[in-house]
């Protein structure tokens, strides 16, 4: 891991499937050297459409925060290709992430990232065995800090210190 780039990175959406439309609002990474953070991606997205207040609920980004302070897509996916190039891509459960990643390149006529990938989900089932393996949990297992659930970065820091703690399990 010394040698190895890492981004560790969370998507919040406007809905769980973006073959149905939902978009990005907010996108978060970290870049890890080593255990070292080395720089951060935050940005909220402004994906061009509203997010319903059950949504809200979740990950409370609202309307308001994304007219004020989203970016469009077209700024933000490129930005984020360039912060995780020739690193491997880390993420729990990375294929919901991810899948929103590629739709939106996609759109932009992008290719999909190719970045090896890692998923914290599958690392963990594959070294601990509990209860569930939802990053809340995981985080409360491995008395990892959760201050803020659901907000990229918060979400991002959880997972960088479970990778760290799966990391260390000899299995």
């Amino acid at each position: 891991m010394a040698d190895l780039d890492y981004v560790i990175f969370d998507v919040e959406t406007t809905g769980m499937k973006p073959e149905d439309g939902h978009a990005i609002v907010e996108l978060a990474a970290q870049r890890v050297r080593g255990r070292e953070v080395v720089d951060t991606f935050d940005t909220i997205v402004n994906p061009d459409k509203l997010v319903d207040a059950e949504v809200v609920a979740i990950h409370g980004i609202t309307n308001d925060i994304i007219k004020r302070e989203g970016k469009p897509l077209i700024e933000v996916i490129p930005a984020f290709m360039l912060f995780s190039e020739n690193a491997t891509l880390v993420a729990h459960n990375i294929k919901f992430d991810l899948s929103f990643i590629n739709k939106h390149l996609r759109d932009l006529g992008l290719p999909p990232l190719a970045n090896p990938l890692l998923d914290t989900l599958e690392l963990a089932r594959s070294k601990v065995l509990v209860a569930s393996y939802a990053l809340g949990y995981l985080a409360k297992h491995f008395a990892i800090p959760q201050p803020k659930a659901h907000r990229a970065l918060a979400d991002v820091e959880v997972t960088r210190e479970l990778l760290f703690k799966l990391l260390d399990i000899k299995k």
